[in-house]
């Protein structure tokens, strides 16, 4: 057996945790290193259990499959994923606030 992995979207990386750990700088910089830790370590724990989010149901038949899940100990963010199959781990498509239009955010960054 393997262990499972994330693989995650290049834009989670470069834009979604870079914006999110930007603006909380702008508050508190422990602030924003925990909750970019907090992300990541979400991450692995759906890579462990790629079935414990809820399903999201979104208006675009590419998107079917993808579940939601909010970061542990920050559940104002959001972690979007598909799980791999085989139970593989997750691929991360987007983290986002809870505040976001995420509909609107996934249509115009579409990402698979």
């Amino acid at each position: 057996m393997f262990d499972p992995y994330v693989h995650m979207h290049p834009d989670v990386e470069d834009i979604d945790l870079v914006e999110i750990a930007e603006y909380i700088l702008l508050e508190n910089s422990n602030a924003a290193r925990s909750v970019v830790k907090a992300i990541r370590d979400t991450f692995t724990l759906l890579a462990g259990q790629p079935f414990l989010g809820t399903v999201y149901h979104p208006i675009r038949q590419v998107l079917r499959g993808i579940r939601m899940f909010t970061v542990t100990d920050y559940p104002n963010y959001l972690i979007y994923y598909r799980p791999l199959p085989e139970n593989a781990g997750v691929r991360v498509l987007y983290v986002l606030h809870a505040a976001r239009d995420s509909a609107t955010f996934v249509q115009d960054h579409q990402r698979q």
